[in-house]
């Protein structure tokens, strides 16, 4: 079973087996269709789910950001963890075992697509922001590059997608839910 509910120019796709679905807030993504841009605010630690290794309470992949070519997407970081540095990076879509200890400038699927040393990370309460120009469709991960986090779930995805008319975001129906 699949819930679709528009939000403004977002279309908000709870799918998945199991679970309720629940209502979101996506406050923190917009889109400007006329400019092709959209853009998210990702916030690192954002609640206490999966240990804080999460962005916007999402996890494991369990969120998926989905736009269509030749949009720019933009994202503004910060890292709400009181405690743990962490950072965002795109990568790859890598099976969960395959997934680098560490993640930096190497493990890049867009080059220079990152936030400040995605390795080292950023500390609590810092921001940063990066954007960038979705040019080849596929499958790819924001994860933090931080030793062992994203090896532990602290990734969401990216589809980029030409077949798409609107911006998605798409949530399997047995996450958590996000920000309150």
């Amino acid at each position: 079973m699949v819930l679709v509910t528009r939000i403004g120019a977002f279309a908000v796709v709870l799918a998945g087996l199991g679970g309720a679905a629940h209502a979101e807030d996506l406050s923190w993504i917009k889109a400007d269709p006329a400019k092709k841009i959209v853009t998210a605010d990702l916030v690192a630690g954002w609640n206490s789910e999966n240990g804080a290794l999460n962005f916007n309470g999402y996890y494991q992949g369990d969120m998926t950001l989905a736009v269509t070519v030749g949009w720019t997407v933009k994202v503004n970081f910060m890292n709400h963890d009181g405690m743990l540095p962490h950072s965002m990076l795109v990568t790859k879509q890598y099976a969960k075992d395959d997934i680098h200890i560490e993640a930096g400038n190497n493990q890049v699927a867009i080059s220079k697509v990152y936030t400040d040393n995605p390795i080292r990370g950023l500390a609590p309460n810092d921001k940063d922001a990066f954007s960038f120009k979705t040019t080849d469709a596929g499958d790819y991960c924001l994860l933090c590059g931080v030793p062992r986090h994203g090896q532990q779930g602290m990734y969401v995805d990216l589809k980029v997608d030409p077949a798409l008319t609107k911006s998605e975001v798409l949530i399997a129906k047995d996450a958590a839910a996000s920000r309150p």
